[in-house]
C-alpha cells in the first residue's frame, strides 16, 4: 500500500497512561478509562496516512466523547481522500495526472496557498512541486540504483511554483510533467483541522497524534501539561527529549523510514535547488502553535542544516527547534522547552 505519508512516529504524546499506543492492528478498540470524579479519558487509534493516528480526549460525558472521536476520524478520512497523491481518485492525484483541476475543492486550494506561503517564508526550501524529483528517486530505487546527475537536473526543470496557477476556478501546471506532493504539510493540516473540529464539539482537553505530527489543547485535566516524548532515531527504545505542552503542536522530519540507500544519505527530503538530500541533520523537531506550521518548518530545517536552522527559528515567533546532526550532536534553538530528566526508557 502506498500511504499518504510514511514517517515513523518519532513523537509520542504520553499524556495519560500512554493511551492508544500499544496497538498492533489497523484499528484499536475505542476505550474509556475513569480519570477523575468529573472526567474520563477516551482514546482510539486507527491506521491512517500510513501511520498510527491516535485521538485522546478528557471529557465529563463518555457518550459525547466517543461520538466526537468517531466523527473526528470520519472528518480525517475525508481530508486524506483529497490530499493523498497515491490514491488515483483523490483530487491531488487527478491534478498530478491531468495537469489541471477545474473547480478544485476549497480545502485543497487553501492548503496549496498555505504551502506557497511557507515556501516564501523558508526562502524556497519548502516546495510542494518537488514531486518530479521524488518520483525520479523512487523509480531509480526500484531499479536498485540512484538517479544520475543529468536525470536530476532534468527533473528539477519541472519544479517551481512559478509554473503553478491557483484560483477557485482551476488549479493548473504550465509545464508538462509537473506534480505536487503534500507529504510535508498535509498531515499537520489534518491534525489542526481535527483539533478545531473537536473544539467545536465542546471538547476542551485533547491530544491528536498522527505518527510524528501532534497537537494538544487544554492541558491534562489535572492542571498539568501534556508530556511529549521525541524518540532517539538511533535508540528507538529511548527518548531523545521530553517536552511539555498545554497548547500547541510538535512535528519531526528526518531521514528515517523513506530513504533510497542503505546509509540513509539519500532520503525523501530533497532540495528544490540541488535535487539532493541534506547531509548535515538526520532529524528536525519543531514546536509551534499549529501542526501545519511545525510540519512545514521541520522539513525546511532539515534542508537548512543545524546552525542556520537555529538562527532561522530564533527569528520566528512562538516556535522552537531541535536538530540532531549525523554525528549525534543536538542543536537547540533559543526557545526550546527544556525539561529535566530528558532521557527516559519507554515502558
Amino acid at each position: 500500500m502506498n500511504p499518504l505519508l510514511t514517517r515513523r512516529a518519532f513523537i509520542r504524546g504520553l499524556g495519560i497512561l500512554c493511551a492508544g499506543w500499544n496497538v498492533k492492528g489497523w484499528t484499536a478498540p475505542l476505550t474509556t478509562i475513569p480519570f477523575s470524579f468529573s472526567l474520563s479519558q477516551t482514546s482510539e487509534t486507527r491506521n491512517l496516512m500510513g501511520t498510527f493516528v491516535s485521538i485522546t480526549l478528557l471529557h465529563p460525558s463518555r457518550d459525547q466523547a466517543q461520538a466526537a472521536v468517531g466523527a473526528a476520524f470520519q472528518r480525517m478520512e475525508g481530508l486524506v481522500s483529497l490530499f493523498n497523491r497515491h490514491d488515483p481518485g483523490s483530487a491531488l492525484s487527478v491534478l498530478n495526472e491531468r495537469g489541471s483541476l477545474p473547480g478544485p475543492p476549497p480545502e485543497l486550494l487553501k492548503l496549496l496557498r498555505q504551502s506557497l506561503a511557507f515556501q516564501a517564508r523558508t526562502r524556497g526550501l519548502f516546495d510542494v512541486t518537488i514531486k518530479p524529483v521524488l518520483d525520479l528517486y523512487e523509480s531509480a530505487k526500484e531499479g536498485g540504483r540512484l538517479p544520475s546527475g543529468p536525470a536530476i537536473r532534468d527533473a528539477l526543470g519541472r519544479v517551481g511554483s512559478a509554473s503553478l496557477t491557483l484560483s477557485p476556478k482551476k488549479i493548473a501546471f504550465s509545464k508538462e510533467g509537473m506534480g505536487i506532493t503534500l507529504d510535508g504539510i498535509a498531515k499537520g493540516t489534518i491534525v489542526d483541522k481535527t483539533i478545531a473540529f473537536l473544539r467545536k464539539e465542546g471538547i476542551r482537553h485533547a491530544l491528536v497524534d498522527a505518527g510524528g505530527d501532534l497537537r494538544v489543547m487544554g492541558g491534562r485535566a489535572d492542571g498539568l501539561p501534556w508530556r511529549i516524548g521525541v524518540y532517539d532515531p538511533d535508540h528507538e527504545s529511548e527518548f531523545l527529549e521530553m517536552i511539555t505542552l498545554r497548547e500547541g503542536a510538535v512535528a519531526t522530519s528526518g531521514n528515517y523510514m523513506v530513504y533510497f540507500d542503505r546509509e540513509k544519505v539519500h532520503h525523501h527530503i530533497l532540495s528544490p535547488e540541488s535535487g539532493r538530500s541534506p547531509t548535515g541533520s538526520v532529524s528536525a523537531t519543531v514546536t509551534a502553535p499549529a501542526a501545519e506550521q511545525a510540519d512545514a518548518l521541520a522539513t525546511a530545517l532539515m534542508l537548512l542544516g543545524p546552525e542556520e536552522s537555529r538562527s532561522f527559528i530564533d527569528r520566528q515567533e512562538h516556535t522552537s527547534s531541535l536538530l540532531l546532526t549525523r554525528e549525534g550532536t543536538k542543536v537547540y534553538s533559543r526557545r526550546w522547552p527544556r525539561v529535566t530528566g530528558l532521557r527516559q526508557r519507554l515502558e
